[in-house]
C-alpha cells in the first residue's frame, strides 16, 4: 500500500474503537475497506436502526470523501434517494465535499460527522417517505450551497463572485467588499473568500466551468 492507504488503515483502526461492529479489511487485489454495521441511536441513545455499510478508501485519500456502500440491498441505488446508480452515497455536494476535505479530517469524524447524519436521514424517509434538509440534485443542488456560503441568493451575483475569488489574491481586510455591498472586506465575505479558495484553484475552477456548462449563466 501506498501512504495514503496506509494513513486510511491507521484511521480506520482508530475509527474501530468508536464503532466496533465494523472491522479492516486489507488485501492485495482491492484498496483497504471498512466493513460492518454502524448502529443508529435516537435523542435518548436508546438503538433504533442499523445498516451494513462497505467504506472504501478512495485513491486520492483524503483530499475525497471515502466511498460508502449500503451492503444489504435495503436502499434503492437512485439520486431520489442520494445513491449514484453504482450504490455509493451522494453524502453532500461536491463544493461541501470539497470544503470539509481542505479543512482537514480523519476516517472517525468522517462517519460521526457524515456518514450517520446521512443515514439517520435515509431512516427518516423511510419512515416518512420524505427527507429533512433535503439539498437539490446536480447543478441547483451546488447553488444552493453556494448560496448558503455567500449568503446571496441572485445567481449572477454569486457567479461573479466566484470569478473574483479564483482570479484574485485575498484583499486588505479594511478595503470594501469586493461582492459590492457597502461594507469592509473583513465584516462582509472574508470568511467566504477564505472557504472557497481553500479547496483549490483546479477545484474552484471546476464549480465556475460546471456552472457554465449546464447553461445557468
Amino acid at each position: 500500500m501506498n501512504k495514503l492507504y496506509d494513513r486510511f488503515a491507521e484511521e480506520a483502526r482508530e475509527a474501530m474503537s468508536s464503532f466496533p461492529d465494523l472491522q479492516l479489511c486489507i488485501r492485495e487485489d482491492s484498496l483497504p475497506y471498512l466493513t460492518g454495521d454502524l448502529v443508529l441511536f435516537d435523542e435518548n441513545d436508546v438503538m433504533y436502526d442499523k445498516y451494513s455499510i462497505r467504506i472504501e478508501c478512495p485513491n486520492d485519500y483524503p483530499n475525497s470523501f471515502p466511498l460508502v456502500y449500503e451492503t444489504n440491498q435495503r436502499l434503492p441505488h437512485n439520486i431520489d434517494w442520494h445513491i449514484y446508480a453504482n450504490g455509493h452515497f451522494c453524502i453532500c455536494t461536491p463544493i461541501e465535499e470539497y470544503i470539509y476535505c481542505a479543512k482537514g479530517f480523519m476516517l472517525k469524524s468522517f462517519i460521526k460527522n457524515q456518514v450517520l447524519p446521512y443515514l439517520h436521514n435515509q431512516s427518516f424517509r423511510e419512515k416518512e417517505g420524505y427527507f429533512l434538509n433535503e439539498r437539490s440534485h446536480g447543478s441547483m443542488g451546488i447553488l444552493e450551497s453556494l448560496y448558503d456560503i455567500l449568503q446571496i441568493n441572485d445567481l449572477i451575483k454569486v457567479y461573479s463572485i466566484l470569478v473574483y475569488i479564483y482570479e484574485n489574491s485575498k484583499p486588505p481586510r479594511t478595503s470594501k467588499c469586493f461582492c459590492g455591498a457597502d461594507r469592509k472586506y473583513r465584516h462582509c465575505h472574508k470568511e467566504s473568500y477564505e472557504t472557497l479558495k481553500s479547496i483549490g484553484q483546479g477545484r474552484l475552477l471546476g464549480i465556475i466551468s460546471y456552472l457554465n456548462n449546464f447553461q445557468l449563466i
